[in-house]
């Protein structure tokens, strides 16, 4: 949000059109928090720039067609955009990876190869959203209602509703493909060590999933303690 009101959100929408964003985006700082709808195919499109190395292709529906012989007949040529540096690319990579290996997606790691993505819940649990891809595919899944005043129920996350059903659908469309390593991305605790990172503002938010804090219980009269402890003893 800080980033947006000092860049000004007339900039950030600028950037979206570049990934192929054509949804109409009100130019108010809460889009910077995901305040506008946006249509999956676009938004997906829009996530296979980080794993192409800041390329992006526009959607098509049929790559080629060819006859029962195998002569191609008809074949696809879609517009190619540079969007994003290689480098700005592979961090955001290495940041969507953290969200599967220790955030809101790590119910993706059952995919059992490397990956990266992005829940998303919006307010009143009306949609939930998972975006995530491995190097070979990207893909992404949205639940909700078209009346947006029908919630999905209470705790209805991205991660609980949306990202079950990319989890089985990437499943399947990886099956038989081996498991690889994004190119070039270099893990985030390393880029964090060779760069200096000033932060103003302490990260404080909640997960999508995080309970909310307990009350601490009154104090009581101090206890007697009793405590053991067992030292492993060597192998004979």
């Amino acid at each position: 949000m800080k980033l947006a009101e000092k860049i000004g959100i007339s900039s950030v929408v600028d950037v979206t059109r570049r990934f192929g964003i054509t949804t109409p985006l009100p130019p108010y700082l809460p889009l910077a928090l995901g305040a506008a709808d946006m249509r999956l195919l676009e938004h997906v499109s829009a996530f296979t720039v980080f794993p192409n190395d800041g390329i992006r292709i526009d959607p098509h529906m049929i790559r080629r067609v060819t006859s029962y012989e195998g002569a191609l007949l008809e074949e696809a040529h879609p517009e190619v955009h540079d969007v994003l540096s290689p480098e700005v690319a592979r961090t955001m990579t290495a940041m969507l990876e953290e969200v599967i290996k220790f955030g809101t997606g790590v119910q993706a790691r059952s995919l059992g190869r490397p990956a990266a993505g992005k829940t998303g819940t919006t307010q009143d649990y009306t949609d939930a959203w998972f975006i995530g891809y491995t190097p070979q595919i990207t893909s992404g899944a949205w639940v909700g209602f078209d009346d947006k005043q029908i919630s999905l129920g209470k705790k209805e996350t991205g991660a609980r509703a949306a990202l079950p059903i990319w989890l089985e659908f990437m499943q399947g469309a990886l099956a038989g493909m081996p498991p690889l390593d994004f190119a070039n991305v270099v893990p985030l605790e390393q880029e964090a060590r060779e760069h200096q990172i000033n932060v103003d503002t302490p990260d404080t938010a909640p997960t999508e999933d995080e309970p909310p804090p307990r009350e601490k219980p009154p104090a009581s009269p101090p206890t007697k303690t009793v405590t053991s402890s067992a030292t492993p003893q060597p192998n004979p």
